[in-house]
């Protein structure tokens, strides 16, 4: 099976309700992606042949063809259908696994996966009041109280703004044009804050009695859109391209528990499985941070230190959740800085709920030496541990 190439792999700023972004059509955001997808791969736009879009919730039913209308905007020909996929909070991680498939099985060579916020209102607690509950039951069961969930919080704000001021965010981040403007551009995240304190998110309410949850350590929602190619790697040579990394393998999974569940657990479970890898042997570790509790659950059942190789340039907390484009803006961050750090393997994780999660692992495209396929796994990569250089 050929292996699939993950090509310029770029996101916009995120923004908040009432930002700069708002009031933007949401095919506006995915145009631009795709723009800056095709300029920067330099790509012919006459050899991609689809366009997998991930666009949920009130956007399904506002632009059900953005697909076609972000192709149409970013100049591809009519000949590219486009399509939405749909898979909750991840919808943008299955856009790419879509576009990986179609291209693993010799079905396209070439395909666009992109995922764009459709939703201008904000949507509540992650998951809903089940999703919140499940963080209490979580907090309870772990030991973890609201001091560490809220330092947990102020920590994902100060890493996100450090990435700005260090310039680790330059390289992925599309500046959006603002129609009617001339050449005013949105080129930083909004919600972003440097001087976030535990003292300040002491003073928040928490969400249910005598809980641990409060605004200031669960996730918001945020406008955005992230897109990249996905490239055959025979492919990419007669293309001109160069890759940042390939997918490795992937895994949904969930879960029958009548207690407080990890919701991503059972996919990564099942993904390190497949792939014939342990936890400790990847370099990157990118979680979405829907609450701070979930990570830092996670984390404990896991044995990791949650300020190493975790969300080092923060996530979720700090740069919200564009819910149709999370999944592949925490893709496009993290394989960034694997480039930047000279990683091997990232792997990404990110629940759907308090029982169910997906996962995927991505592999860097600068390793010299090839893996080779584990007995029993279905996809490669089985390579001696080799971590990257991290900060802590």
């Amino acid at each position: 099976m050929r292996r699939a190439a993950i090509v310029a792999p770029v996101r916009t700023p995120s923004g908040v309700a009432g930002g700069a972004l708002s009031g933007m059509p949401a095919e506006w955001l995915a145009t631009t992606v795709l723009s800056a997808v095709i300029e920067r791969s330099g790509i012919d736009p006459l050899r991609i042949e689809d366009v997998a879009m991930a666009c949920v919730d009130g956007g399904l039913a506002e632009v059900p063809a953005i697909g076609a209308l972000a192709a149409r905007g970013a100049g591809l020909p009519h000949s590219v259908p486009g399509f939405l996929t749909d898979r909750h909070g991840a919808s943008g991680l299955q856009a790419v696994i879509t576009a990986a498939m179609m291209v693993q099985t010799g079905a396209a060579d070439v395909v666009v996966a992109g995922g764009v916020e459709c939703t201008a209102a904000p949507t509540g607690p992650p998951g809903g009041a089940d999703g919140l509950h499940n963080a209490e039951e979580l907090a309870r069961y772990y030991g973890i109280d609201r001091q560490a969930a809220d330092e947990f919080a102020v920590a994902s704000h100060r890493k996100a703004a450090r990435a700005w001021r260090q310039g680790c965010f330059g390289a992925e981040v599309v500046p959006v044009g603002v129609a009617g403007f001339g050449d005013h551009r949105i080129s930083r995240d909004e919600g972003v804050l440097d001087d976030l304190s535990t003292h300040t998110l002491a003073g928040l309410a928490p969400l249910l009695r005598r809980g641990v949850v409060t605004v200031g350590n669960m996730s918001a929602h945020r406008l955005g859109a992230s897109a990249c190619l996905v490239v055959a790697e025979d492919r990419l040579a007669e293309l001109g391209l160069t890759p940042m990394a390939f997918l490795a393998g992937w895994a949904a999974a969930g879960c029958d528990s009548d207690g407080p569940a990890l919701g991503a657990a059972p996919a990564v479970a099942k993904l390190l499985g497949r792939t014939g890898h342990s936890i400790h042997e990847v370099d990157l570790l990118e979680i979405n941070e829907g609450y701070a509790v979930e990570v830092l659950a996670l984390a404990a059942a896991w044995d990791l230190d949650p300020h190493d190789r975790l969300n080092v340039n923060g996530s979720d907390l700090a740069l919200g959740h564009p819910v149709g484009a999370t999944g592949l803006r925490i893709m496009t961050t993290m394989l960034h800085e694997l480039s930047r750090t000279g990683g091997r393997y990232a792997l990404e994780a990110i629940a759907l709920g308090h029982d169910h999660g997906i996962a995927a692992l991505f592999e860097s495209a600068e390793v010299d030496t090839p893996t080779e396929t584990p007995r029993g796994a279905r996809f490669h990569g089985s390579a001696p541990r080799r971590f990257g250089r991290h900060r802590a």
